[in-house]
């Protein structure tokens, strides 16, 4: 049976993480990096960092809050003219930001059962929910908007595949590799407040 101050302490780090979640979602440059047409995100750290420390419950509950702020956020005050469009969309803008928790949280709880140390379970797990979120949103932007995303960037819609991937190897890899190295760090310090 858990703990009623551990309980305190999950309940405070995860009020704790949802406030980051809003500030990097509305103050600006706190959480998007201003670069068009796509600007890059460090939210899905904090996303990562709840899955890790509170559990893969706990990084959906914070990533489907990161995917209402971005509705909200870009139906109030959009930062390019593609927000409107894309990040309206409940697809785009949650799911994926959902799955992020998900799969760093359970991809983590795995990876602790291997031989694999804490940390290095940690790195692999934030990795991999760091690229959910790009692979997922770059995916649903071309299903749902492709036409008009390659029009935007004034692209053929016949080389938008390789234009995304180009995406995916720079802003996507760069995300991941930040991811790799912040979330596992401050995860393992709060961790010592909250049992697993």
């Amino acid at each position: 049976m858990e703990r009623r101050g551990n309980k305190t302490y999950h309940i405070a780090i995860l009020g704790m993480l949802t406030a980051i979640i809003l500030i990097q979602n509305f103050v600006p440059i706190m959480g998007y990096i201003p670069i068009p047409p796509l600007n890059p995100t460090i939210i899905h750290i904090t996303v990562i960092i709840a899955a890790l420390t509170l559990g893969t419950k706990d990084g959906m509950i914070l990533g489907g809050i990161w995917g209402i702020a971005c509705i909200v956020r870009a139906l109030t005050f959009p930062t390019t003219p593609l927000d409107l469009l894309l990040f309206t969309n409940p697809i785009i803008a949650i799911i994926p930001r959902i799955l992020v928790g998900f799969i760093a949280g359970y991809s983590y709880k795995i990876l602790r059962t291997t031989k694999l140390n804490d940390f290095t379970s940690m790195v692999i797990s934030a990795v991999l929910g760091s690229l959910t979120n790009t692979f997922l949103v770059l995916f649903f932007i071309y299903i749902f908007y492709g036409q008009a995303y390659a029009d935007f960037i004034k692209v053929d819609s016949s080389n938008l595949l390789a234009v995304m991937g180009t995406v995916v190897a720079t802003i996507g890899l760069a995300e991941a590799v930040i991811a790799a190295f912040i979330a596992p760090v401050i995860a393992k310090s709060l961790k010592h407040f909250v049992l697993p």
